[in-house]
């Protein structure tokens, strides 16, 4: 058995369902202990509160060693301080790193310059998710430089980051499919920033409570349908003030339109929703909060035209 080939031994592992049999299948030997860590795509680590800095970054580090294929990386707490992070960072296994999803969440004590450090060890991130940070618009910067193949990028919660950040980021990461922007308070005209790249399908705008009403108005919405018609999954959240116009604008320009979100709209009306139904052919779902001044109608009428679109009202 210790001489079959690693092929026919990655398929025996895969075929073991229960955690406690994969474990024992590494504890075989050293050739398939080695099989095993060389299988291992997806790790979480979450630094416990009471370590310190450097005994985070040799463990991750060894981590990162141990599993070279790794695809995903969940990485939850604070991450090493600079001179820790430059005294691994020089080592293979960040520069030939494979990580493809990096999420990294509750670094509050982390500078840009950790960060962006970071950043540099995986070159090949293709989605990143950034929560609760302290990272600015030269983290963001750096991001986009150290990392051009982003196609999926999500901010959440207390970055201090603005539209000048977000504009970098559209402009530099040119496979940028996927925005997910929330809780972030500094990004106030950044619409323009957020469609001038043009090529996103999926853009997600919610959680602004502190910019009032209107940050979401009409001119915002009108300026995303012109400025991304390659759209096909739009949400959009907050305590919106979206005339007709705004509806129109979605249904004349968005045509590629496949999952639509709307939540606070208190103006969303049967003209508008008819406009979306005529417009939006490609639609299949549409969830539409109750805060809005549709009859109940019009909510019928677009149910009857497009009977296989999944509604939520």
């Amino acid at each position: 058995m210790s001489n079959l080939p690693g092929d026919c031994l990655n398929l025996i592992l895969k075929l073991l369902n229960t955690k406690d049999d994969r474990n024992s299948f590494g504890l075989t030997c050293r050739h398939w202990f080695h099989v095993q860590n060389n299988s291992w795509q997806s790790l979480h680590y979450g630094n416990p509160s009471g370590a310190n800095f450097e005994s985070f970054s040799i463990v991750l580090h060894k981590l990162l060693s141990r599993f070279p294929n790794l695809k995903s990386l969940f990485i939850m707490g604070y991450l090493p301080q600079v001179t820790d992070l430059m005294q691994v960072a020089s080592k293979p296994p960040f520069f030939e790193s494979k990580v493809q999803f990096l999420s990294l969440v509750k670094c509050h004590l982390n500078s840009d310059v950790e960060l962006s450090l970071m950043f540099s060890w995986f070159p090949r991130l293709t989605s990143i998710t950034l929560s609760s940070h302290y990272i600015t618009d030269m983290g963001l910067e750096t991001l986009a430089k150290c990392c051009p193949c982003l196609e999926i990028i999500n901010l959440f919660s207390r970055l201090s980051i603005t539209d000048t950040g977000i504009s970098f980021l559209i402009q530099n990461c040119r496979k940028l499919g996927k925005l997910r922007i929330r809780r972030c308070r500094n990004i106030t005209e950044g619409i323009e920033a957020i469609v001038s790249g043009g090529g996103l399908e999926c853009l997600l705008l919610c959680d602004f409570p502190d910019l009032g009403v209107g940050y979401l108005n009409t001119e915002a919405v009108v300026t995303i349908s012109k400025g991304c018609p390659s759209l096909k999954k739009l949400q959009l959240s907050n305590r919106m003030d979206v005339e007709l116009e705004g509806w129109e604008a979605i249904g004349r320009n968005c045509k590629n339109l496949e999952y639509l979100y709307v939540y606070g709209s208190r103006k969303l009306c049967d003209l508008g929703l008819q406009a979306m139904c005529n417009g939006c052919n490609k639609l299949s779902k549409l969830v539409v909060s109750d805060t809005n001044c549709c009859s109940r109608s019009a909510l019928e009428l677009f149910k009857s035209k497009k009977p296989n679109v999944m509604y939520h009202f």
